[in-house]
This record gives structure tokens, C-alpha cells and sequence, in this order.
């Protein structure tokens, strides 16, 4: 009886939600939605924007705020990465993006912020319409000459926003949006700019990029679109004189305007940690976890493996692919600074108490956090940062190597380069060391070749006035090439030294690029050799990137190696890819 009577009341009451819960499906989806996104954002101020509508491979700037420093992650398109972004010290951050082009017109699509874990940050949604995108965007002519001065238009823009105008990062005029969203001004191109293509770019007045487009900047006769004399006037397309303003909101922090290289799956790039078959890295061949570069024995005899070609030509250092397979569209450098360290874990710098200026230089500009070298012991690593292969060496013998080489392919392309060796003598000296000297700043310490790649091959060591591109430290220029490569000696570079040692020299050095008129629109790239561990081959390093413009505190999450770096300078410059490079991925920060 007792249990007959209490059957009832669970019917009545669930026939009085009946209509609450049919009044709330149309809601459902939207509400499902909107509750995931409150309950998965880890940040409760994190948030992204985007236009109200894009076409079908259009670019796009994706914006966030409210993130946390330095957080790093990848933005998705309906759950597919497209992007990577970095936030700055401040929380935000700006990158473009592309719609995939299979996206329907008339569908919505959703774009979010997911950390490194794969868990959502923040999102937002767009409408795909056939009419492209509503966003900020600036008309620039397709061509100029250094010197000149065009108009650069804008639209779109907010009401009365200020803001600053620069080409490749130079800062050149400002700008004030109209009550209609819009802007036209004189802009003055260098005279000193890169012939090629170029960047101009639109930045509020807290550096954050808003809109992007490339001009293409020759000495030659400026092309109009009006079709000279033939056709007829009404053939004149008068209006193409202003190129694709859709083209311009494609760009972010820099560096990207084609699909960023996180089309794929997000911040794994690919086997940029194995070099190509025939070059093979010999990770094992050096003692296990230490820093198999020692001090002692090869620092100071005189050419002990005679002065040969004998490591076998067969791992291939050809520049591979005509076409480069889809990645960054990087700044067109006017200068790039290598700067090469000496066997120490990323551990041991990253957070160091003894490397209180390295820190400084990862908090304002930007760190790829896992970086590896490709081998042990020193030499190997030098040869495959500027061949793309170690030439299967794995030692640090003497080598005269006939392979292609980074300097050659910097010199082909009509660009300079430099190498300063601190402590060498001189005079094309093709010893294995040299004595301890003072050479400019830090400690004196000794030369050795095993740290200078250019002499060990032999387009350049086989005399002539190439070989003088290598000199010492005391005479560096920061203008006097377009790539500079710096090695200190063995104590300054912290093979023989400290990290302290090597964190002074650095104090000492770095400022005479970043205060020179030559660091406008150049990198400099601080790394090491190896580590004293075996992961990628060679050991867990950090590799810091310096430019006028970066956002502070960057980082680029994906697996790089050496191969990764000349990958880097080679795309920027437009350069075929030698050897490994072909295969490893450019580093993703916002240069």
C-alpha cells in the first residue's frame, strides 16, 4: 500500500518539467555552448576576437586579451589547429590566420584559443560569407622605389583610433582613423630598405598589429596598372592601382602571411629532430651524458686528423626543393646575428641565477623552448648549422669540406657575411687553436677552429679575399654584413668558463647591435652547440631571438634544431634549402 501510493508523485512531477524542458531545447545548443566555454576557460578574463564574417581561405587577425604572461597555445578553426600564438607580458596577443577554404558559405565557424594541453581557453564564431572579410585593412601600392613616398590607405578601422605605421618593424609615421574608420597618408620609404618584398603594417599605440600588407620595393621603373598605350581607355582597370586591401589583415606579429606552419596539427612541427637519412647525426657516438666537447685535448694541438676531405660526401648538403613547402612568410631581414654559446643544458641557463642577463633577454624578447642540438661533440654542430648536415662528421678534427655551404648560398643571393672568431689570428689561419689573447671584451681565452665553420670549407679556405671575411672580435661591425656570425672564445663562450663568464660577455656584447642603426629590422639569434645530454642528438639548448619589435616575453613552442635556424634565415632570405633545412621548421616567433 505504502509503496503503491508513492508511485504517483515522481509521474506528476516529471509531467510538470515536461514543458520546461520543451520550452529550452530551441536554447539547448547555444546554452551547451556557452556553459562549456565558462566552464573550460582556465582564465576567466581570456578572450578572443575576430571579424564578424571571412570568405573561404581569406586572411584573418585573430586578437586575445586577458591571457595569462607569456601563455603560450594554438588557435583552432572547428577544432583543427591554424595558428599558434604567444601572449604578451600584458596578456594579449595578435596573429593571423586563414579560413580553410573548404569552409561553407553561409556556415558559421568557431575559432579558439586553446592552451598547450589541448584545453579552451576562450572562443569566438564568425559567419562564412562569399564577401570576405570585415576587418581592418590597409591599401598600399603594389610597388615602390627607396626614396619615395606613397599613400597608405586605411579602413575599418575604429572611429578616432590612433595609431603607427612602420615597414619591415621602422617605425615611419602615424596615422588617426576618420569618424568613418578610415585614414590616407604620406609614407615615406627608406632610402635604406631592402630591395624586394616588404612589409607595412598599422599598430595601435601599445604595439598591437592591427593590419598588414606587402609591397614589393625595386630600383627599377615603377609598373602603373594602367595598360600603357594599347587598349583602349575603358580597358584602363584604374582601380587596381590599389591592391587587394582583403590582402592586407593577414599578418600578425610579423611574421606569417601565408597558413602559419600549424595547418597542421598544432605545435609539433615535423621531424625537424631527424635529420635526413643519408645524415645520420651520431648521437651515440660521444660519451653519454656529458658534454662530450671537452676542454682539454683537441682545444690546443696543432692539426692532429690530418687536414683532409675524409668524411664520406654521401650525406647530401644539395639545396633541395625549388618551391618551399608551406611555412612562415618571414621578415626580409636586413641583418641576422648569429651568436653561438658552448655545452650547456637549457636547465642550466633558462632560470639561472648565473645568467641574470640571458633572463633579462627571454623575458623582453623571445625563447623557442624546445630547441635541441643535432650531435656531440662541438664540430658537427657548426657544420650542420650552416650545410644542413653534420658531413658525417663526429669529431673535432680537421675537415676542408667541399659541401655547400650557408656563406656561399649568403654571397650567391648578392647579400655579405661576416664571421668573428674572437681570439683568431689572422691572416686565413687554418690551425686547430690558437693561444689565449684579449680580444676585444670579456676574458682572454684561446681560438679554435672546431668553433669556426666557414674555414672548414673549401670555397672559402682555399685563400683568395673570402677568406678574409673571418676575422677577430676587436674589429666587429654590427653594419658591416647581412649575416654576422659570432663565436667568443673558450672561456667567453662557456666551454672553458662559467655561465657567469659567458653571461657578462654577452652584457657586454649585445648592446653594440641592439643600440646600432643596423638592429632596425634584423634578428639576432643567441644558442648553443649542444648540451650535456643526448635528447635530439645533441642536448636540450636555448636558443633566444632578438628583435626591435618583439613582443615581450614570446615563446615558440615547437621541437627546433639547428636545421631549424638555417631553415629560418634561408626562408627569410628566400634561399634554397641546404640539406636538413628542407625538412625542419622555421622558428614560429613574432619577429
Amino acid at each position: 500500500m505504502s509503496t503503491s501510493a508513492a508511485a504517483p508523485p515522481p509521474r506528476r512531477e516529471s509531467s510538470r518539467r515536461l514543458p520546461v524542458l520543451l520550452r529550452l531545447a530551441p536554447l539547448a545548443v547555444g546554452a551547451i555552448l556557452a556553459l562549456s566555454v565558462a566552464v573550460t576557460v582556465t582564465a576567466t578574463t581570456a578572450r578572443v576576437t575576430a571579424p564578424q564574417h571571412a570568405s573561404p581561405g581569406s586572411r584573418i587577425v585573430v586578437r586575445g586579451a586577458g591571457f595569462g604572461a607569456g601563455q603560450t597555445g594554438k588557435l583552432t578553426y572547428d577544432g583543427a589547429a591554424v595558428a599558434r600564438f604567444a601572449a604578451s607580458s600584458s596578456g594579449w596577443f595578435s596573429v593571423p590566420l586563414i579560413i580553410p577554404t573548404s569552409a561553407a558559405i553561409g556556415s558559421t565557424g568557431r575559432i579558439s584559443a586553446k592552451d598547450v594541453a589541448g584545453d579552451l581557453l576562450a572562443t569566438t564564431m564568425l559567419q562564412i560569407a562569399q564577401t570576405g572579410v570585415s576587418q581592418e585593412s590597409l591599401s598600399v601600392p603594389t610597388q615602390a622605389q627607396p626614396g619615395s613616398t606613397i599613400t597608405v590607405s586605411g579602413s575599418q578601422f575604429a572611429a578616432g583610433s590612433p595609431g603607427y605605421l612602420t615597414i619591415n618593424g621602422l617605425k615611419v609615421t602615424t596615422f588617426v582613423a576618420s569618424l568613418d574608420g578610415s585614414f590616407s597618408v604620406p609614407f615615406a620609404i627608406p632610402t635604406a630598405i631592402d630591395i624586394g618584398t616588404d612589409r607595412i603594417s598599422a599598430r595601435d599605440n601599445s604595439d598591437l598589429l592591427i593590419a598588414t600588407s606587402l609591397i614589393e620595393v625595386n630600383t627599377g621603373p615603377i609598373a602603373t596598372d594602367t595598360p600603357a598605350p594599347t587598349p583602349s581607355p575603358t580597358d584602363t582597370p584604374a582601380p587596381t592601382d590599389t591592391p587587394m586591401p582583403t590582402d592586407a589583415p593577414t599578418d600578425s606579429p610579423a611574421p606569417t602571411d601565408t597558413p602559419p606552419p600549424t595547418d597542421s596539427p598544432t605545435d609539433t612541427p615535423s621531424a625537424t629532430d631527424t635529420p635526413a637519412p643519408t645524415d645520420t647525426p651520431v648521437p651515440t657516438d660521444a660519451p653519454t651524458d656529458q658534454p662530450t666537447d671537452s676542454p682539454a685535448p683537441t682545444d690546443s694541438p696543432a692539426p692532429t686528423p690530418p687536414a683532409t676531405d675524409t668524411p664520406a660526401p654521401t650525406p647530401i648538403a644539395t639545396a633541395q626543393p625549388t618551391a618551399s613547402p608551406p611555412g612562415l612568410t618571414l621578415p626580409n631581414f636586413s641583418h641576422v646575428y648569429w651568436i653561438v654559446f658552448e655545452n650547456r643544458e637549457y636547465s642550466s641557463i633558462v632560470g639561472s641565477s648565473q645568467a641574470p642577463y640571458i633572463n633579462s633577454l627571454i623575458a623582453r624578447y623571445g625563447l623557442a623552448t624546445d630547441f635541441t642540438a643535432v650531435s656531440h661533440p662541438s664540430e658537427p654542430n657548426y657544420i650542420a648549422l650552416t650545410s644542413g648536415s653534420t658531413q658525417g662528421i663526429a669529431d673535432d678534427g680537421v675537415y676542408n669540406l667541399s659541401a655547400p655551404n650557408l656563406f656561399d648560398q649568403i654571397e650567391t643571393s648578392g647579400r655579405t657575411w661576416r664571421a668573428y672568431m674572437q681570439g683568431y689570428p689572422g691572416g686565413c689561419f687554418a690551425g686547430a687553436s690558437s693561444a689565449a689573447v684579449v680580444d676585444g671584451i670579456g676574458k682572454s681565452g684561446p681560438y679554435v677552429r672546431k668553433h669556426d665553420p666557414a674555414i672548414s670549407y673549401t670555397s672559402i679556405s682555399g685563400g683568395g679575399s673570402r677568406c678574409s671575411n673571418i676575422s677577430n672580435l676587436a674589429g666587429f661591425d654590427p653594419g658591416a654584413a647581412n649575416f654576422e656570425f659570432i663565436v667568443p672564445n673558450l672561456v667567453n663562450d662557456m666551454h672553458d668558463g662559467t655561465v657567469a663568464d659567458g653571461d657578462n660577455f654577452l652584457r657586454s656584447f649585445l648592446p653594440q647591435i641592439t643600440a646600432s642603426a643596423a638592429f632596425a629590422n634584423s634578428v639576432v639569434f643567441i644558442t648553443f652547440d649542444e648540451g650535456t645530454s643526448n635528447v635530439g642528438g645533441g642536448g636540450h639548448v636555448a636558443t633566444i631571438a632578438v628583435t626591435a619589435h618583439m613582443t615581450p616575453g614570446s615563446t615558440a613552442a615547437g621541437a627546433y634544431n639547428h636545421y631549424s635556424l638555417l631553415r629560418t634565415l634561408e626562408e627569410a632570405w628566400g634561399l634554397r634549402y641546404l640539406g636538413n633545412a628542407a625538412s625542419a621548421t622555421a622558428i614560429d616567433l613574432p619577429y
